[in-house]
């Protein structure tokens, strides 16, 4: 059972190391486009089941309706990989002493990962969210992000992190390794060993 590390995200302590779970960071109107793309759906197919039903005569208007009812069957199948991406997608950190890997999974399934040498990883940094046209002149608070460097390459840990994840975050993984050159690094950790 994973534990609250700080607000969204959750934690244990396993035998291979911590692991830490970032779930997607919806936007303001999720909550309203699934419900509303549910019902668009659910009236387009209700509009279109005649086509299935009915004989019809090979002409142009029932061709165009089947190519219609294509697009729509597309967009539904959109719709539902979009639903399942934004109410099940989480990234799950997961840090040793020797490894840190990141994976990505959409109803608990793995979708892809990442792996990297622990030793290997530096400046832990948060980057704080950008204004964007659609957040009308307020930071987005979906394009902040936590990032780290291996050698002259940066890679990016989450996206949609607040300021205070980012830090309890890296409080955990603080608890595996020291890293060197931590954004935070004023703040003391208590160490776990593992």
């Amino acid at each position: 059972m994973l534990e609250t590390l700080h607000d969204r995200l959750k934690w244990k302590q396993t035998d291979r190391g911590v692991l830490i779970a970032i779930p997607v960071r919806r936007g303001a109107l999720t909550h309203l486009y699934g419900p509303l793309v549910g019902i668009w759906l659910a009236f387009v197919a209700m509009h279109y089941r005649h086509l299935m039903t009915e004989p019809h005569l090979e002409d142009t208007e029932f061709t165009l309706q089947m190519i219609a009812a294509g697009i729509y069957i597309l967009g539904f199948l959109f719709a539902v990989c979009w639903l399942l991406w934004i109410f099940t997608c989480e990234t799950v950190v997961l840090i040793n002493a020797r490894e840190m890997k990141i994976l990505l999974r959409v109803m608990g399934i793995e979708v892809a990962s990442r792996s990297f040498t622990t030793s290997e990883i530096r400046g832990l940094k948060f980057i704080p969210p950008i204004t964007s046209w659609a957040s009308m002149g307020h930071p987005d608070p979906r394009t902040s992000r936590t990032q780290f460097r291996i050698g002259k390459t940066t890679h990016i840990l989450a996206i949609g992190v607040s300021e205070n994840e980012s830090l309890a975050l890296f409080a955990a993984m603080q608890r595996v390794y020291r890293f060197p050159d931590f954004s935070y690094s004023h703040i003391s950790f208590a160490r776990v060993g593992i």
